[in-house]
């Protein structure tokens, strides 16, 4: 498991860097003890050794490596070239140790949950640009060697679509890929949120222990749920490197979990003068916690559409309304729902956007956006986007000026997939200053202004968050605004479309 000690100095470690720190450190901080343990037997094999050769080969199918960016040469995109130690050499193990020879590459384990989308543990991955997913990372029987990795297996983090982590609870995120991953089928994710069966659950991980190729370990059971339901603590056999790994009921085949941290360390073998890891039996030692998959699936579905989600499923995804699945949208959610408001719920829907159009000209659309707080506590608007819909009739690129404003807001142009719909082919997306926002106090007001490089005029009476200037400043619900990637305010233009924003 990607687990490691507390750091004891001042300094900041994200995941594949280094430390400048007189405290020794291993691979990654998490605040958390690491696990390099073995519960009664070892029950660690390779997938071409494993006892049921069909599941074993799903398990190749979405089972992905994360290894640091710096590692990787794909200067030959048939032949991709990981660089690092084999096991002895990067933890001094003892050589007479199963897989002491093979090499150990990798940093944490992921499993493929849709076409583009990676489940992990948080603490695995802090910023896209560290690591690449590497497929079919695992040894070949024929050759005794790694299988060949060419540029299909290998892929890129481009978006955290959620990202939690708790030192003492739950850890997960689930990463967007460049591109959907061609010719693997992804695991099936367990939904549920009711707590597996105590000593009654039978359980396999697969994963890539201490950065080994792929292996799966089964012959565990679930030991104990904690009392938030937001963990289960396992007999599983896994190692730094397991962390992210998937946990999965090997009667349902569901995924049922993350490996997120676990036991003591490796022991000295002082006769060798190498270690050697931990031996426990099956009911001894603190266990290996185990991130439920549901945490990371309500928290995933309330932000993208993906075929993981469904009513039913505990999350009030991007289009789904109080009116369609009024079992997930329901008011106290936490999301401001489609048909919900400030004044029907103010238990979700706290943050208003205030429009007017402000300076009326044919070759400017000129909207005016603001920003209320209309609940009862302050709210931190950090990483809130203000989305305004329309349609694009001049020719050339747009441009976007903020007239007057103390402080210019990011601003970018895009299109609406699928070429959007009758009054939404374009938006622009506004990034709102930081400011932490008082109850019934409001943002500066913005006053957008953009056009076209042609100078032709547009015609706003067909633009979804178009309202004319006779609004003075009132709640536009045809504008969306999204805190920490999750709709806050308005509704959706184009059924069947949600676009997240970029942060």
């Amino acid at each position: 498991m990607k687990i490691i000690r507390l750091i004891t100095c001042t300094c900041l470690v994200f995941a594949g860097t280094g430390v400048a720190c007189s405290t020794p450190v291993e691979d990654e901080v998490t605040g958390q003890v690491r696990s390099e343990v073995i519960y009664g037997d070892d029950d660690r094999e390779e997938p071409f050794t494993y006892s049921d050769p069909v599941w074993a080969q799903r398990v190749l199918d979405f089972t992905v490596a994360l290894v640091p960016t710096s590692a990787v040469d794909d200067s030959d995109p048939n032949d991709i070239q990981i660089a690092g130690p084999d096991w002895i050499g990067r933890d001094d193990v003892c050589p007479d140790e199963r897989f002491a020879t093979q090499p150990a590459l990798a940093d944490c384990s992921g499993t493929l949950i849709d076409d583009d989308l990676v489940l992990t543990a948080g603490h695995c991955i802090n910023n896209c640009g560290d690591s690449r997913f590497v497929f079919d990372y695992a040894m070949n029987p024929s050759t005794g060697q790694l299988n060949q990795i060419t540029s299909d297996d290998l892929y890129s983090c481009v978006d955290f679509i959620t990202w939690y982590r708790d030192p003492s609870g739950a850890d997960y995120t689930v990463v967007r890929l460049d591109r959907p991953v061609v010719g693997r089928q992804p695991a099936a994710v367990r939904v549920s949120s009711e707590p597996l069966e105590e000593d009654e659950t039978d359980l396999i991980v697969h994963g890539f222990p201490r950065g080994l190729p792929l292996k799966l370990a089964d012959g565990a059971t679930v030991r104990s749920n904690a009392s938030s339901h937001d963990f289960f603590v396992a007999n599983l056999d896994t190692f730094v490197g397991n962390s992210g790994s998937g946990v999965f009921d090997l009667d349902t085949h569901e995924l049922v979990g993350i490996l997120v941290r676990g036991a003591q360390d490796f022991e000295a073998d002082e006769d060798e003068d190498c270690v050697r890891p931990k031996q426990c039996l099956n009911d001894e030692c603190r266990g290996e916690d185990v991130t439920y998959a549901f945490r990371a699936v309500q928290a995933m579905c309330e932000k993208t559409v993906s075929d993981v989600c469904s009513c039913g499923d505990g999350a009030c995804g991007p289009l789904e309304s109080p009116a369609s699945c009024a079992s997930d949208c329901s008011c106290g959610d936490g999301v401001c729902s489609t048909g919900e408001s400030t004044s029907s719920c103010p238990a979700d829907c706290q943050l208003e956007v205030l429009y007017d159009e402000h300076t009326p000209q044919p070759n400017w659309v000129t909207p005016g956006i603001q920003v209320r707080n209309a609940g009862t506590g302050s709210i931190y608007l950090g990483s809130a986007i203000v989305r305004y819909y329309f349609t694009k009739e001049p020719t050339g690129t747009l441009a976007a000026e903020c007239w007057g404003c103390s402080t210019t807001p990011a601003m970018s142009f895009h299109e609406v997939p699928g070429g959007g719909c009758a009054d939404a082919t374009h938006y622009v997306d506004v990034e709102i200053p930081s400011v932490l926002l008082d109850p019934s106090s409001t943002t500066e007001q913005l006053r957008l202004a953009f056009h076209a490089s042609s100078w032709q005029a547009f015609d706003q009476s067909n633009d979804h968050s178009y309202a004319g200037g006779s609004w003075n400043w009132a709640p536009n619900p045809k504008i969306t605004m999204y805190r920490f990637g999750v709709r806050v305010f308005g509704d959706e233009p184009c059924p069947g479309v949600f676009i997240p924003p970029a942060n």
